[in-house]
């Protein structure tokens, strides 16, 4: 998980205020066919950037959404709390969050890792993600999505939807940060439309309570592992 990188640079972001590219209180925008160069970086402000934009670094904001306009091309995208939207067609190397969701449009693509750990992850049709995607806590609802590495997660339900495809496993790590007074709630991994893991669904935990959903055409390769399996 990248979220410690990004609180490491939340410390580093107040330090360089007087840099160009870093504002404090401040919004920044990238205008539509802007190309910018360098990275964006922002405190208490959101970033947003026009359509068929480019931004040559990354874009970074401490308590501020990120907006990436459609046919866009950035760096990695991070905040600490705020919420991510990438628009159609959009490229980005990575997507990381601490606080809040990610909603990823049709078409776009990410050539690494899409993580949050308290919020949601939505990606709409013929989304391309080649690393993993991970949340502690917070849903990944997934439509005609192709991930190549794993999915993973704590206590955040999982849906594959309209011929989405996994590469890799799907893990729960219910051993991770266990409730003291009482047990997980239950967690459900759906899978339909003719959706695919080619891996495993690995639950760890002695008192896991997942549960896999195959429906309407639904498939898991692998192994399904210390979860109960319900076929529609």
């Amino acid at each position: 998980m990248k979220h410690t990188a990004i609180v490491a640079f939340a410390t580093l972001i107040l330090a360089c205020g007087a840099s160009s590219d870093t504002h404090v209180n401040k919004s920044i925008s990238v205008a539509d066919g802007e190309h910018k160069k360098g990275s964006l970086r922002s405190v208490n402000g959101t970033i947003n950037v026009g359509h068929e934009a480019m931004v040559d670094g990354n874009c970074t904001t401490v308590n501020g959404r990120i907006s990436i306009g459609e046919n866009s091309q950035v760096g990695e995208i991070s905040c600490v709390n705020g919420s991510i939207s990438v628009d159609r067609n959009s490229k980005a190397e990575e997507v990381s969050c601490v606080n809040g969701s990610i909603t990823l449009g049709g078409e776009v693509k990410i050539e690494g890792d899409v993580s949050t750990v308290n919020g949601s992850i939505k990606c709409k049709s013929e989304v391309e993600i080649a690393g993993s995607m991970e949340t502690v806590n917070g849903s990944m609802n997934v439509t005609e999505t192709s991930i190549v590495g794993d999915i993973s997660t704590v206590n955040g339900n999982i849906d594959l939807t309209e011929k989405s495809i996994v590469y890799g496993d799907i893990i729960i790590d219910r051993d991770h940060k266990r409730p003291t007074f009482k047990g997980y709630k239950e967690l459900v991994i759906t899978i339909d439309s003719k959706s695919k893991v080619k891996g495993n669904i690995e639950v760890k935990g002695d008192d896991p309570n997942v549960k896999v959903i195959l429906a309407g055409g639904g498939e898991v390769l692998g192994d399904i592992m210390n979860a109960e399996v319900v076929r529609k």
